[in-house]
């Protein structure tokens, strides 16, 4: 390895640069493993030493950004250091990584959730439960973050927001910190090695008396609420997906509803004639219109939330005493896949691709389902299936005619009349 005396200014500056590559200069003048690193552009100071039977280089600065006497000066405090026992290389890990806040570690957590191509649906999900339950945490050293702390966080929030909300948080938390320690090694494994998460049962119920849900949904007077609940039974559409609709992605002529922000990836929703009819009557409701005008962009508006679109999910005030049967909107998506799967027997890629599920892999994880692309035309007789099922489910007592039945026609009615 080349050698010089590097104890002037012009003595570095003279230091040839190379064609390509770099070339490693070490001091002769007595501070042993002080050199400088020349690339083709750059010069940086450099200082090598063996820690604990390892060869170490460390950056002390680039040429020009710090001066000579500076970089011979940290390089000497460095060597005495290693002479005492320190690794520094560990020590400005550890400073680091100690220094690290939960914020910056979301930061460097959305940048690898934006290569891996996770949907806004999923960003707006953990910034969520973040903000709701995390926020104080934001600013706080990682490893100030303690286990004892995390269980009593997941207790809390289990207490006053639910067990479903409080494992979710966890789970968020964990996401971030484990990205953030294959950054920094040096950090603890996440506190929610501490956390004791609530059991979790599979969600099994499902609408049983579609009739009985049918004549409790014509009972809420709000017609866009109305039409909400409606929409998610007849297709089996995640309620915050839906909620986000705008009239410029619906093409009633294609009949075909464009997603483009969801849980998974974009989707494409062809739709049945009921769903087709539904949505006319929708865009063309007078108190809709009266309340927020003919040109407003949300399919599902409110007046009372900051966004113009619906917001809250589930049924307000009075309205669970309309119906028979506790549900949720997620409910009616169980009963919408549960229905497809066990009833009508529409393929597993139709269920997954009308409701926006991934394609399922084999337990060996063959990717054999990710070459499958159901056709739109296909799927929308699917859709059709499933619709003249569900219709007939509401009007069990007689038999479907023309895909109509009586207490349908008589919602149509309803809705033309508002």
């Amino acid at each position: 390895m080349p050698k010089a005396t590097l104890t002037t200014k012009k003595a570095v500056d003279d230091l040839p640069h190379p064609e390509k590559g770099q070339v490693p200069y070490w001091d002769d003048s007595g501070l042993t493993g002080f050199g400088v690193v020349v690339g083709t552009r750059e010069k940086t100071y450099v200082i090598e030493r063996r820690i604990h039977g390892k060869s170490r280089r460390i950056t002390l600065g680039r040429v020009g950004t710090i001066t000579l006497q500076k970089a011979r000066k940290d390089a000497e405090q460095l060597v005495g250091e290693i002479a005492g026992g320190t690794d520094p290389v560990q020590r400005r890990r550890d400073q680091t990584a100690g220094g690290m806040t939960l914020r910056q570690a979301w930061e460097l957590h959305q940048q690898a959730m934006k290569r891996k191509g996770n949907s806004q649906a999923t960003f707006d999900d953990y910034q969520s439960k973040i903000d709701c339950h995390l926020s104080d945490w934001l600013d706080r050293p990682l490893v100030s973050i303690t286990r004892a702390a995390a269980r009593e966080r997941h207790t809390k929030i289990g207490e006053n927001s639910g067990t479903y909300m409080a494992n979710g948080t966890m789970r968020v938390l964990r996401a971030i910190w484990r990205r953030a320690r294959r950054e920094h090694p040096e950090l603890p494994e996440p506190p929610t090695v501490n956390v004791d998460f609530y059991a979790e049962k599979n969600r099994t119920t499902v609408i049983t008396d579609w009739p009985a849900w049918w004549a409790g949904i014509q009972q809420i007077e709000n017609p866009v609420r109305r039409d909400f609940y409606i929409w998610l039974a007849f297709t089996g559409c995640r309620a915050g997906e839906t909620m986000r609709m705008e009239w410029d992605n619906v093409d009633l002529d294609a009949r075909v509803v464009r997603y483009p922000i969801t849980k998974t990836e974009a989707l494409e929703l062809p739709l049945s004639d009921f769903l087709v009819e539904l949505l006319r009557k929708r865009n063309a409701c007078p108190q809709t219109i009266e309340l927020f005008g003919a040109d407003c962009k949300w399919v599902f508006p409110s007046l009372l939330a900051k966004s113009g679109h619906l917001e809250e999910e589930k049924l307000i005030r009075s309205e669970p005493k309309l119906f028979k049967q506790r549900w949720s909107p997620h409910v009616l998506r169980h009963s919408w896949i549960t229905a497809a799967d066990q009833k009508v027997k529409i393929s597993d890629a139709h269920q997954r691709a009308l409701t926006n599920h991934k394609p399922k892999r084999t337990k060996n994880n063959d990717a054999h389902a990710g070459y499958i692309h159901p056709d739109l035309n296909d799927l929308r007789n699917s859709q059709q299936t499933m619709t003249d099922y569900l219709l007939a489910q509401i009007n069990a007592s007689r038999p479907a005619k023309s895909g109509k039945m009586n207490n349908v026609v008589a919602f149509e009615r309803r809705n033309a009349a508002k």
